[in-house]
């Protein structure tokens, strides 16, 4: 078995796992808000399923290599991207979902982004497989993994023990932001397009690519909406306290 091989494992197995905690997640928010059973798995269908048809689309699109062509404006590869984030400006300005999100346990939104530990550790395995540039993993200018790390220990520092620090917590995601905004800018930077500024090899191809697809169309979508829930929250949460008092 290759190490690229390997590599293609390990993200299917990632991107699965986030799928997982993302359907038990909105389980139990919806068991918080006392949904029918009916309504609990009519809605948990939908969302895995559509989810799924996502990654499907995403993975038949890549076999077919749409998205390789990297000099077009805008990019093909935009195509992966742009549908994850209308979908989470809708969610992001939705009453009703802003009921779900105030029912998820606000550590937990924190928690979950420790996968990026897993994530950068893939990017690193790349750059040693020779088919990821070095800017892009940790060894470079990709300083994602500390987002990682320090989810680990942020739940707990703001939400354990019946703690609830607002301020902490939106710095927090503001910063997890900006290094993902980060590794974005060095990821485009790095495809053979008209927008290229790292001009060592290899260029940044292999996101056009199955299983890589899954990191623009469906990763780093989970890690900024995550990021954008968990402000969210903090802004019901605070908005519901001043209305107490």
């Amino acid at each position: 078995m290759t190490l690229y091989l390997i590599i293609q494992i390990f993200l299917v197995l990632l991107t699965f796992s986030l799928l997982y905690f993302l359907i038990r997640g909105l389980k139990f928010a919806f068991s918080r808000l006392e949904f029918s059973p009916s309504k609990q798995r009519n809605l948990l269908y939908f969302t895995s399923f559509g989810l799924t048809c996502w990654l499907g689309i995403l993975a038949t699109l890549s076999f077919l290599g749409v998205f390789e062509d990297f000099q077009s404006i805008p990019p093909r590869i935009g195509i992966a991207v742009m549908p994850a984030m209308v979908l989470i400006i809708i969610l992001l300005f939705s009453k009703a979902f802003s009921k779900v999100i105030s029912q998820i346990p606000p550590a937990w939104l924190i928690y979950i982004q420790s996968f990026r530990i897993i994530m950068e550790i893939i990017l690193w395995m790349g750059f040693i497989a020779e088919f990821i540039p070095f800017q892009m993993t940790f060894e470079g200018f990709n300083q994602d993994i500390i987002v990682g790390f320090t989810a680990l220990l942020g739940g707990f520092v703001f939400f354990g023990k019946g703690r609830f620090r607002r301020f902490e917590a939106f710095i927090w995601n503001l910063f997890g932001i900006i290094l993902l905004i980060n590794i974005v800018a060095i990821s485009t930077l790095s495809t053979p397009s008209p927008f290229r500024v790292f001009f060592n090899e290899p260029a940044n191809t292999f996101m056009a690519h199955f299983p890589f697809i899954w990191i623009p169309g469906f990763i780093v979508p989970f890690a900024l909406a995550m990021h954008l829930f968990s402000i969210k929250q903090i802004w019901l949460n605070t908005k519901g306290s001043k209305k107490g008092n």
